[in-house]
């Protein structure tokens, strides 16, 4: 009789088990992160009679999540991937929508400029169209200005998300490791799973890795060890590793990440931290932000520096040489702490120019250069004298003086539109005519002509007197064009080399001279000029209304000046917005792709550990069932013990 009691009574326990856990999973059906429970049961050791062995009823093995570690980790990797790739496009989207909007953008204030150039190209005594030239000019600085302030502002808004976003990968650290030493003191308190308590750290896990990259290991006692990124130790046990956020020596608008590890050392991480939204942050940082800023100021070194060095060959309403029309912004140059020496920057080649920054480094013996952008380093020419200097991607370096472990960080074009600036401010000051004018005398015999020329090459900078021109060219015997005043003109080959005072006469031919005081001066001659027949270049001093150094300025607006001369200012600028547009693309593209397998992997999580309340509720009408039946067979043994009891009495 004790056996069925004891049966039914162990079955009345285990049901009554079934029955709360069918309840816990109703009730945290909406519970984010919560896994379905599931009781498991077994058979209680049997009583060992002499007639066999008879059962002894059922009893609660255990009672355990339905939760698959592969799919939980493909969530994860999931949820990091689109993380990253949301941040990336968010961030993306309003650098394209920013420089790609006409009124944000600067080809249009370029066109508007240039415009401006041509009208006083049309009409260059016209003092109203010089005031509109300076006008536009100053509209354009500003709207690199504004365009570069914009960029600041992002990368502003950038090292808070970073701050933003590592505090929170330490509050999950701290949370992590207390919820390791619960479920370690949880586990041999009472050798059962914590389920709930599982569930929490797994959830934890799983917001982590909206952040970033993870990846965990369990130990025998239960607890998971974190990694975050490409590896980096967060959580190990009970312990965890504070993350921070600290300025580049080098660069203080440029944070890194660093790990403060268990043991008191600290390693940068930046490098290695992948996937979430910091992955995303970063990622942007680099492929976009830095190289979008760098292109624009790039775009502005360029347009300033071409258009100065023409301008400085024409001559002003007041007969003055050209000075620099725009400011141009010199490289920024950040050394070390602790260097020893020093160096000086300066640019080369504008039209070699990247967007890319650098690292130049010295061992004691060898400088060496390295691309930041895709870390491969570059060829130093020269040997870094004043007479002899570095020369490397349009830059030009000397090195005053040197230490071993000086190092510095080199942005060629960081400042470009920051410093760009008009510096003419008078109308007058604008240099629309050519300084030197060309005749031929009157009285030659034959039929050659020499043509109106131009000054390609100032010999010193800055606005000024012109120096006065007063050169005479002869032909000669023996089909020569040789220079008779004065003795310090000559003629120079297409690198400005000398050539001498006289060269062979070749119709269609343009001859390079260089003017003493003034620079170089080409021009072309035609025709067959007699022997004895003269032609002359002069001051151009009543040259007021001449418009030749004008229309040059102008036609820089479509010459192609930049990318090693491949490229004109507007298709540079057009270049960014197309580069920019592509990545913003591509991030969307891959952002989706992400989404998709996301919400596939998080749906066959889902059928594995989620509460579906259909299958309770019919698990619930079952278990109670068993419940009634079990309770059922305490009232058969029941009666059973009092019809026993009946008879004995009788």
């Amino acid at each position: 009789m004790a056996g069925i009691i004891n049966s039914g009574i162990s079955a009345l326990n285990a049901f009554k088990r079934q029955l709360e856990t069918t309840g816990h999973n109703i009730a945290n059906v909406n519970t984010e992160g919560y896994s379905r429970q599931v009781v498991q049961f077994q058979t209680r050791a049997p009583q060992a009679l002499p007639q066999g062995f008879i059962g002894a009823g059922v009893e609660v093995a255990s009672v355990r999540r339905r939760y698959d570690d592969f799919l939980a980790i493909q969530v994860r990797d999931y949820t990091s991937s689109h993380a990253e790739y949301d941040f990336f496009l968010q961030r993306a989207n309003q650098v394209d929508n920013v420089i790609a909007d006409a009124s944000a953008g600067i080809n249009d204030a370029m066109q508007m400029f240039f415009a401006s150039v041509n009208d006083v190209a049309d009409d260059p005594t016209d003092i109203a169209a010089r005031s509109v030239m300076i006008s536009r000019a100053e509209q354009l600085g500003d709207r690199f200005h504004s365009l570069d302030g914009w960029f600041e502002d992002m990368r502003r808004r950038l090292n808070q998300d970073l701050e933003r976003q590592v505090s929170e990968i330490n509050s999950f650290a701290r949370s992590l490791a207390d919820v390791n030493a619960r479920i370690r003191a949880a586990g041999s308190s009472t050798g059962g799973v914590p389920n709930d308590l599982l569930d929490e750290r797994d959830k934890l896990i799983d917001d982590l890795s909206e952040f970033t990259s993870v990846a965990t290991v369990e130990e025998a006692d239960g607890v998971k060890n974190v990694f975050v990124g490409t590896g980096q130790a967060l959580v190990v046990g009970t312990t965890y590793s504070t993350m921070g956020v600290t300025n580049n020596p080098l660069a203080v608008d440029r944070k890194e990440l660093v790990i403060q590890q268990t043991g008191g050392g600290v390693v940068t991480v930046t490098e290695q931290m992948t996937g979430g939204s910091l992955g995303g942050a970063l990622r942007f940082r680099d492929e976009v932000l830095d190289g979008s800023q760098n292109a624009l100021g790039r775009i502005a070194l360029g347009l300033a520096s071409f258009f100065n060095a023409e301008h400085q060959t024409g001559m002003d309403l007041d007969g003055r040489l050209g000075g620099d029309f725009f400011n141009v912004a010199s490289p920024k140059v950040v050394g070390a702490p602790g260097n020893a020496g020093t160096i000086t920057v300066g640019h080369a080649d504008f039209s070699r120019l990247t967007t890319h920054d650098y690292r130049l480094d010295f061992d004691g013996a060898t400088w060496t250069m390295t691309d930041l952008a895709s870390g491969q380093p570059v060829t130093l020419t020269g040997s870094g004298s004043v007479a002899d200097p570095f020369l490397a991607d349009g830059l030009r370096i000397v090195v005053n003086s040197a230490a071993a472990g000086d190092s510095y960080l080199v942005q060629p074009t960081r400042n470009g539109a920051s410093g760009f600036d008009a510096l003419v401010t008078n109308e007058r000051q604008i240099a629309a005519a050519e300084a030197v004018t060309t005749s031929s005398n009157p009285a030659n015999a034959g039929t050659g002509l020499i043509g109106p020329g131009a000054l390609t090459a100032r010999a010193g900078a800055g606005a000024g007197p012109a120096p006065p021109v007063g050169i005479t060219l002869a032909y000669q015997a023996g089909n020569q064009l040789a220079i008779t005043v004065p003795p310090g003109a000559q003629f120079v080959d297409a690198s400005g080399a000398a050539i001498g005072g006289s060269v062979a006469y070749v119709s269609g031919e343009t001859y390079r001279v260089d003017v003493p005081g003034l620079g170089i001066f080409d021009f072309d001659m035609t025709g067959a000029p007699a022997v004895g027949d003269s032609f002359s270049l002069s001051d151009n001093a009543d040259g007021i209304g001449d418009n030749r150094n004008a229309r040059r300025l102008a036609d820089l607006q479509t010459a192609n000046l930049m990318l090693g001369g491949t490229a004109s200012f507007a298709t540079t600028y057009g270049a960014l917005v197309a580069d920019v547009g592509t990545k913003t693309q591509q991030a969307g593209s891959n952002a989706g792709v992400q989404e998709r397998l996301l919400a596939q992997a998080q749906a066959a999580k889902d059928e594995v550990s989620g509460v579906n309340l259909d299958e309770e509720a019919a698990d619930l009408v079952r278990f109670q069932q068993a419940y009634q039946a079990a309770a059922q067979v305490i009232n058969v043994a029941n009666s059973l013990f009092d019809t026993l009891l009946g008879a004995v009495r009788r």
